[in-house]
């Protein structure tokens, strides 16, 4: 009966919220193909205010993440909660393409960072309250794939619009991708909130068996209710103080420092997704060839991101899995450092985007890393997303206009936090092995006894 369960939970959840994150990721990042067409002409931008055109998304993107998530700890709904936050910024999408100038374009673009706030980290706390801990992990890859593909697509149909759709009904092609994508994204967000399942106990359309079930699959994962009522404490305390104590929780504990660090590290090698048209620009190929290019790494990305999640679930270990394609992003950059010729600098450009492999999984790691109380698990799913989306209001003046085609600085800066990342993985490694022979002895961390059988995933 359980697998059964899964399979109809796996149904219902992510093809929608794949669907999500392909659009959530176009919507947040299209900007940058449309720099390719006519943008920077048609609202005289220059250099510096692109980049803060690129930036300015994700100060209320990277601001809203915790509040966001523990307005969606304390209301729940997030089958309606995170739609609805969709059609939002998705509406606002579709009207950045009529902005006449910078300053409406930049006002535009703070609204869309708002409102894109609410899917991240909400969907990964949204996950976490269905899947156990050796099941989260393909899943996270499965729904941050989603992501990996948009980004190989999104060339494509830039490439489409911007070639065909110039000046037609008189709108710049620029307009009719922002147009187009946006529109997509609202009915996308409409269709979602029928189908999207609630929460374990209170998804209607599943059996009262199916309720108690995925209710016990949860209990079983940690040996403790996935709700607040069942800890002990300040947890108990509701609506604001409850969501206050989960954030008070969260950022006291070490392992959340740690990781916060950790997916900040990451993602300042990630980063680079911003301005990625750009550095494949940077290669000297037409417009069209260089929005063709920048399919086959997302692509490449998005099988080893899925391989590399399942074999980490499949084999209960995460530290290595994370690491493994960090360290080919580091070379990447370091070949980036070293040459210009083109097939070398393309072969680093697939090997930069295997960083993503451990984006997914970071999270997943995280949400059985701090498993109970769910308010502060929520609070800690955004804080760390706050942390992993900093970067990426400071990687796009890192590769600033005129830096091509070498790009010293940015790739300087994100090698460095390459390595970063992979010795904070090795640490967090060990902080969770001395835990785990604590819980061996049957001893407590965490508010966790080790009895229950818990252990932390490494």
């Amino acid at each position: 009966m359980e697998l059964e369960f899964k399979r109809k939970i796996d149904y219902a959840i992510l093809p929608i919220v794949i669907a999500m994150y392909m659009l959530n990721y176009l919507d947040r990042n299209n900007i940058a193909a449309a720099k390719l067409g006519t943008l920077m002409e048609d609202l005289n931008l220059t250099g510096t205010q692109y980049s803060t055109a690129v930036s300015i998304l994700f100060v209320p993107y990277t601001l809203m993440q915790i509040p966001s998530n523990l307005l969606l700890g304390k209301l729940g709904h997030p089958n309606i909660y995170l739609p609805s936050a969709m059609a939002i910024w998705g509406a606002l999408s579709l009207w950045t393409a009529f902005v006449k100038g910078y300053h409406s374009l930049v006002f535009i673009r703070f609204l869309v960072g708002f409102a894109e706030a609410a899917f991240y980290p909400g969907t990964v706390f949204y996950l976490s309250c269905w899947y156990t801990k050796y099941e989260i992990a393909k899943r996270s890859a499965i729904f941050v794939c989603g992501s990996w593909i948009s980004g190989a697509f999104s060339g494509l149909i830039a490439y489409e619009v911007l070639e065909n759709l110039d000046g037609v009904f008189g709108l710049a092609a620029w307009r009719w991708l922002f147009l187009l994508e946006g529109t997509v994204t609202v009915a996308v967000a409409l269709a979602a909130i029928p189908i999207l399942p609630n929460l374990p106990a209170t998804t209607k359309w599943l059996s009262k068996e199916e309720r108690l079930l995925g209710v016990m699959r949860m209990i079983n994962d940690v040996g403790q209710r996935d709700d607040d009522d069942a800890q002990s404490g300040t947890a108990k305390k509701k609506g604001f103080w409850s969501a206050l104590e989960g954030f008070k929780m969260a950022i006291k504990d070490e392992k959340v420092l740690l990781i916060l660090w950790m997916q900040f590290s990451f993602a300042m090698m990630g980063g680079l997704n911003t301005v990625f048209p750009s550095i494949v620009g940077s290669l000297g190929f037409s417009q069209a060839k260089t929005l063709l290019l920048t399919a086959p790494p997302w692509l490449l990305c998005s099988v080893t991101s899925v391989w590399n999640s399942f074999h980490s679930d499949m084999t209960g270990e995460r530290c290595l899995h994370m690491v493994w394609g960090t360290g080919l992003a580091f070379a990447g950059v370091a070949i980036s450092l070293l040459t210009l010729t083109t097939g070398w600098r393309y072969l680093a450009m697939l090997l930069m985007l295997q960083n993503y492999n451990s984006w997914s999984l970071g999270f997943a790691w995280m949400a059985t890393t701090i498993p109970r109380p769910p308010i502060k698990r929520a609070a800690a799913v955004g804080i760390v997303n706050l942390g992993g989306n900093v970067p990426n209001i400071i990687v796009p003046y890192l590769f600033y206009t005129g830096s091509e085609p070498h790009f010293y600085l940015g790739f300087t800066v994100c090698g460095f936090f390459a390595l970063s990342a992979i010795v904070s993985a090795f640490v967090l490694r060990g902080v969770l092995e001395r835990r785990n022979k604590i819980l061996e002895r049957g001893g407590s961390v965490d508010n966790l006894d080790g009895r229950t059988g818990f252990r932390f995933m490494i």
